[in-house]
């Protein structure tokens, strides 16, 4: 019962029966692999992916297509929504192919399919995050800003360092009048954006704090200008 729930994608109710005491040490291992694959895809972090695949190929291999899976990442990063299409029905990918397929949707200006593809994309996995800021920022755009706010708030329940839903729930606050709170989360993005990229550049996925920040002052110089000009606006 547990192997067909994590070849489905049934993350929770895998976890849930593994927590019961069914299922194998191996499906544990694999459920936690399968995890981690889809925190990436959250995140859009392809090349975490693809190490994932390969360092856990093992523990895979039985519920994912891995070479499929490797195309799909190829076919994410190029955004041609005829590639994508045939990933969107597929249980560990779909929500990121929806996704993606949105994005393609805003820039050709589609916003009502857009927001389907968004929609669509969290009815297969309620905490994609980076889908809700996407309909946030639909929102923002129509004029409702109330329910733009609601929905950054909603993401950052979801994940607390998300720095593009700081930006935009500050850019929201702002059409508010609520400087104070505009300010708050500019600078709390620019802050996560300035400690992600220093993780990436050291080849690490985490937060760590940066070293020698006196070498860092163009960052804090884009920071000032940024917050300066949110306040004449």
């Amino acid at each position: 019962m547990v192997e067909e729930l994590l070849k489905t994608g049934q993350y929770e109710e895998a976890r849930l029966r593994l927590r019961a005491g069914e299922g194998s040490d191996q499906e544990v291992a694999s459920l936690e692999a399968l995890l981690e694959v889809r925190d990436a895809l959250r995140e859009k972090r392809y090349a975490q992916v693809q190490k994932i695949l390969e360092r856990d190929a093992d523990l895979l291999s039985a519920y994912l297509d891995l070479e499929g899976a490797r195309r799909a990442l190829e076919d994410f990063d190029r955004e041609d929504p005829s590639r994508i299409r045939p990933y969107t029905d597929d249980p560990h990918l779909g929500a990121e192919a929806w996704t993606v397929l949105g994005v393609i949707r805003v820039r050709s200006g589609d916003k009502a399919g857009a927001k389907a593809a968004f929609e669509e994309a969290l009815r297969r996995d309620g905490g994609h995050y980076r889908a809700k800021t996407n309909l946030g920022n639909l929102a923002l755009e129509a004029g409702q800003v109330d329910e733009a706010i609601r929905t950054y708030q909603e993401v950052l329940k979801q994940n607390e360092n998300y720095s593009h839903a700081h930006h935009n729930l500050g850019a929201a606050y702002r059409k508010k009048g609520q400087l104070d709170k505009s300010v708050y989360h500019i600078k709390r993005a620019q802050r996560l954006m300035f400690l992600g990229g220093a993780a990436r550049a050291s080849g690490s996925s985490r937060w760590p704090l940066p070293g020698n920040l006196g070498q860092r002052w163009w960052i804090w110089l884009i920071l000032i200008v940024g917050i300066w000009f949110l306040l004449r606006r």
